[in-house]
């Protein structure tokens, strides 16, 4: 029994059709990651700044801690509220409610002065 071969044309026809199935699933990932990136952006940049903020006051403690020569003598701070820390845990969620209700009114500022700017009447002068 012989089996059939695809001749040339059949052959690039068969690759396009495959390249277009994954060209629309690459599509739709990419327009899920977007949409993610566009809902979740405000508690994902209040996760990064808390998160390198307290790197960075972990590095000042332990440098001021490890007694190095070159090191500023400690001094003595008081102990943090104990609010500080939902106050920090709870950033991104404020983030990202800020945004959204902010979004609309920056958007709507924009577009009014870039209309003006664009569109805007050159006032007569009252004599």
């Amino acid at each position: 029994m012989s089996t059939y071969k695809l001749t040339p044309l059949e052959e690039l026809r068969l690759e396009k059709k495959r390249q277009r199935e994954e060209r629309s699933i690459a599509s739709q990932r990419l327009s899920y990651q977007l949409q993610y990136l566009n809902d979740n952006w405000g508690s994902m940049l209040a996760k990064g700044l808390t998160s390198s903020v307290k790197t960075k006051f972990a590095e000042t403690v332990d440098t001021l801690s490890s007694g190095s020569p070159n090191t500023v003598t400690p001094f003595v701070t008081r102990k943090a509220h104990p609010w500080a820390g939902m106050a920090m845990a709870s950033l991104p969620m404020f983030g990202s409610i800020v945004w959204k209700l902010s979004k609309p009114a920056i958007i709507a500022f924009m577009l009014k002065k870039g209309s003006s700017m664009l569109f805007s009447r050159k006032k007569k002068k009252i004599r």
